[in-house]
C-alpha cells in the first residue's frame, strides 16, 4: 500500500480533472441505505385471505414513543422506531401513526417510512412534511435528534398517568409554532417533563430530515440499461459531498449523485458528472446528473434499495431507454454506510475493468463487509476487520484491498484536499492485475 503522501498527490491530482471527465466521479460518498422488514405471522382469516405480518422503521432519526396501526396490529415504536405493518394477499396495508392522540398521518407499510411519506405527495420543503419532523424532534428527550428521537420513559409514564386530552394539531399551518394546541401541548410536555421541550426551527427539522434521508439513500447501486444503447452502469450516492471543482464552492451538497456507465454496444466507458441530485421527496425520487456523452439517468429508489421507474435520454448523441437496479452491499444494521468510486489515477489508462464504485459496511465491533463493483459489472465481495482505523485484506476472488477509514474527519493524514474534512475513507485497490485509488465519505446510521 502506498504512503499517505503519495495518496494525497494522487487524489488531489485527481480532484482537478474536469467535472465530465469518468474519473472526477473518484470523489464519491457513501452509507447505507434501507432498513429491510423482517417477516412475521402469517395467518389466513375466514375469507381465505392470507394475512402477513412484517416489520419496518420510523426515521427522523429513529423515533421511539409513536403509536401505530395497521390493520389488526398495533403498538409503540421501539428504541429503533421499529413498526409493524400487515400484508394482505401480498399488499402492504397503510399503518397510521400518532403521539398520544395527537395524528401525525398514514403511509403504506414499508421497510422505512420517514415524515415526507405521511404526506401526499410529500416533498422535504412542504410545509406540513416540516411540521411533523418540528413536532417530532421537539418530543426527544435530548435535545439531539441525531442519536434518536426518543420522549423519556419520565414523560411516557405521565402521560399514561395522567391522561392528557390534546386537540388535534394542524401541521399544514405555516404559522405553526404559534399554534393555540401546539403551546398547549409543549406546556404540558414541560410541565409533566423534567427535559426542557423547544420547537425548533422548520430550517432545523428539515436540515435534519435531509440528513437522515440522504443517509438512508447513500451508498451503491449496480444494474444495467437498455433501450437505443445497452450496458452496466455502477450509480454511488453520497449523504453529503464538498466539492468546488464541481458545485464552485465549499458548501457541502446533500444526496449528490455520480455514476460509471460501460455501454456494451459502443464498449465506452462514460463518466457522469456529480449532481445533488436527490429530490427528497415521496417517491424518493433522483436524477443522476449529466453524461460526458450527453445522456441523462432519473428514477426513484424504492425501500431505499431498488432503483425502479428508470429512464435515460440522450439529447446530445440521440438515444433513449430504461434501466434498474439493486443495491450493493448496505446493511441496515450497520453503524456506518461507506460509499465511492475506485479508479486509476491517469485518465488515458481508465477502462471499465479497473474503475467503478466501492460500498462498505462498518458494524459497531469495527467487523466490515462490503463489495467493489467494476463499471463493467464485476463483482467482488470482500469482509474484514478494522484494526485502529485501517483494513488491509486479500479476497479469494483475487482483490488486494487497502484503505484508512476516518469516522470524525479529523484523522491526521486526511485528504483536505479531497474530502474537504468530511468523514471518509481512501486508499489502494488492485484485482486480476489492475487497480488504483478508492475514495469516498461515510454516514453513521445507527448510534451517535
Amino acid at each position: 500500500m502506498k504512503n499517505t503522501n503519495t495518496l494525497k498527490r494522487s487524489l488531489t491530482r485527481l480532484t482537478r480533472l474536469k467535472p465530465v471527465a469518468p474519473f472526477t466521479l473518484l470523489m464519491s460518498s457513501a452509507l447505507l441505505v434501507a432498513c429491510g422488514g423482517s417477516g412475521g405471522d402469517s395467518d389466513e382469516d375466514d375469507g381465505g385471505t392470507v394475512v402477513t405480518t412484517t416489520t419496518g422503521q420510523f426515521l427522523d432519526s429513529a423515533v421511539a414513543g409513536l403509536t401505530y396501526v395497521s390493520g389488526s396490529r398495533t403498538g409503540i415504536t421501539d428504541a429503533a422506531g421499529t413498526f409493524e405493518y400487515q400484508i394482505l394477499d401480498g399488499v402492504a396495508q397503510d399503518v397510521r401513526f400518532s403521539f398520544n392522540g395527537i395524528e401525525l398521518g398514514s403511509a403504506l407499510g414499508k421497510s422505512v417510512v420517514t415524515p415526507v411519506d405521511l404526506v401526499e405527495d410529500g416533498q422535504l420543503e412542504q410545509v406540513t412534511v416540516q411540521n411533523i419532523a418540528r413536532f417530532l424532534q421537539m418530543l426527544d428527550s435530548d435535545g439531539d435528534p441525531q442519536n434518536g428521537i426518543a420522549p423519556s420513559a419520565e414523560l411516557l409514564t405521565a402521560l399514561g398517568a395522567v391522561e392528557l386530552d390534546w386537540p388535534p394539531l394542524d401541521f399544514s399551518d405555516p404559522d405553526f409554532g404559534n399554534q393555540l394546541a401546539l403551546l398547549d401541548v409543549i406546556q404540558d410536555l414541560n410541565t409533566y417533563d423534567s427535559a426542557l421541550h423547544v420547537l425548533p426551527s422548520a430550517g432545523q427539522a428539515s436540515a435534519h430530515l435531509q440528513q437522515t434521508i440522504a443517509c438512508q439513500s447513500s451508498g451503491i447501486f449496480s444494474g444495467t440499461f437498455n433501450g437505443e444503447d445497452a450496458g452496466h452502469y455502477v450509480l454511488w450516492i453520497q449523504h453529503q459531498r464538498v466539492d468546488p471543482l464541481v458545485f464552485g464552492d465549499t458548501a457541502p451538497r446533500a444526496g449528490v449523485t455520480s455514476a460509471y456507465v460501460y455501454s456494451q454496444r459502443q464498449n465506452r466507458l462514460i463518466g457522469v458528472s456529480p449532481q445533488a441530485g436527490l429530490r427528497f421527496d415521496a417517491n424518493n425520487g433522483f436524477v443522476a446528473g449529466q453524461a460526458n456523452n450527453g445522456a441523462q439517468f432519473t428514477a426513484s429508489l424504492e425501500d431505499f434499495s431498488r432503483i425502479v421507474n428508470g429512464v435515460w435520454r440522450n439529447d446530445v448523441e440521440g438515444g433513449s431507454g430504461a434501466f434498474s437496479g439493486t443495491r450493493v452491499a448496505g446493511d441496515p444494521t450497520a453503524r456506518y454506510r461507506l460509499s465511492g468510486a475506485v479508479g486509476v489515477e491517469s485518465l488515458p489508462l481508465a477502462t471499465a475493468d479497473n474503475t467503478g464504485a466501492i460500498a462498505l459496511d462498518v458494524f459497531a465491533d469495527d467487523q466490515v463487509r462490503g463489495e467493489l463493483v467494476t463499471s463493467r459489472g464485476q463483482h467482488y465481495p470482500f469482509a474484514g476487520t478494522l484494526v485502529d482505523g485501517s483494513l488491509v485484506l486479500t479476497t479469494s476472488e483475487g482483490l488486494s484491498l487497502g484503505l484508512i477509514f476516518d469516522a470524525s474527519g479529523d484523522h491526521v493524514d486526511h485528504p483536505d484536499q479531497v474530502l474537504f474534512g468530511e468523514p471518509g475513507f481512501w486508499g489502494y485497490w488492485q484485482v486480476a492485475g489492475v487497480g488504483g485509488v478508492l475514495v469516498g465519505t461515510s454516514c453513521e446510521l445507527n448510534g451517535g
